[in-house]
């Protein structure tokens, strides 16, 4: 066993307004540890969440933290395990999960080569453009697109994918638009319905499990609307996809677009939970669960089929999530 359940304490970090997704985080993980506390921390005091849950930490910006400094922080807030969750700061504890790991302390977080590729998207689609599922073309100029693609995606090369995203303009649309972006990237609009698909990646790189959601209202790149759905062969073709890349591990989530002709498009992979994944842990995803039993050596207890629920749906309205 790593660590010890006494006095257990779990960080999920970067907090902002994802209160249900703590909420959820702490449902799994009293699970495992029925004591253990769930700190909720920002870099922002005055953040939606802070005081809307049950235990807030102010936690330093993660660019003044080194490594001891990240370990006395951990120490003195008796943390052992961490759970990020936002793009910024993956990276981050994917440095220092070895050097945390030594110190009996769990970061449930891809490698740092698995996160570089996912949040570089021309590395990303050149990685996956033969894949089971292709990813959308990708290139650093409109010319280097197909002639007849008439409507276009404009975005930061690096980073969250939301992040000065531009969509469905056109070439004009896009001169005013990319002014406002650092290293943009050039892709074809692809129209169709958009679709999440969510699984735990243990650290021998097996899904277990994969949650197809389809994201029928979605603002500022979050889920407002969302619903469960099966469909054997696309989770397949989906775990594919996952497993092309080394060194994802816990929650990862990928971004898919199926056209008109029920063709596949990848558009991203984001190795962390999301808006919206409340509702796959409901519906029998337990990521927060088995990546507590895995730092805690339970591994065996671990399912490799698990029974996962369809037909769920989560609505969020006014920052209040429904699941039903």
């Amino acid at each position: 066993m790593v660590g010890s359940i006494n006095q257990f304490t779990v960080l999920f970090s970067s907090l902002s307004a994802k209160i249900a997704l703590y909420y959820s985080v702490c449902e799994q993980a009293r699970t495992v540890i029925p004591d253990c506390e769930i700190i909720g921390a920002d870099s922002d005091q005055s953040c939606r969440g802070a005081k809307q849950i049950d235990s807030f930490l102010i936690m330093p910006p993660i660019q003044d933290l080194d490594q001891e400094s990240l370990l006395q922080f951990c120490k003195e807030n008796n943390i052992q395990f961490v759970i990020p969750s936002r793009d910024g700061e993956l990276l981050f504890w994917a440095v220092h999960q070895e050097f945390l790991y030594n110190n009996q302390i769990g970061v449930m977080i891809s490698s740092e080569s698995a996160i570089s590729l996912c949040e570089d998207k021309f590395s990303f689609f050149k990685y996956f453009e033969k894949a089971p599922i292709p990813s959308i073309s990708t290139s650093f100029s409109l010319d280097a697109l197909p002639s007849s693609c008439e409507r276009f995606v404009v975005k930061e090369r690096m980073g969250s994918a939301s992040r000065s995203i531009g969509l469905n303009l056109n070439r004009e649309e896009i001169e005013a638009h990319v002014r406002e972006i650092q290293e943009p990237i050039f892709q074809p609009q692809i129209n169709g319905r958009e679709l999440s698909a969510e699984t735990w990646i243990d650290r021998n790189g097996i899904c277990h499990g994969v949650i197809l959601r389809w994201r029928t209202l979605v603002i500022n790149g979050e889920s407002h609307e969302s619903e469960i759905f099966s469909n054997p062969q696309w989770a397949e073709k989906i775990i594919q996809v996952f497993t092309m890349i080394t060194g994802l591990r816990g929650h990862v989530l990928a971004q898919v677009i199926v056209d008109d002709k029920e063709r596949l498009h990848l558009v991203e992979i984001n190795p962390r939970l999301g808006g919206a994944s409340p509702l796959s842990l409901k519906a029998g995803l337990d990521s927060i669960k088995w990546s507590l039993q895995e730092f805690l050596g339970d591994s065996d207890q671990i399912p490799k089929s698990p029974i996962l629920k369809s037909g769920l749906r989560l609505s969020k309205k006014n920052q209040v999530v429904q699941i039903q």
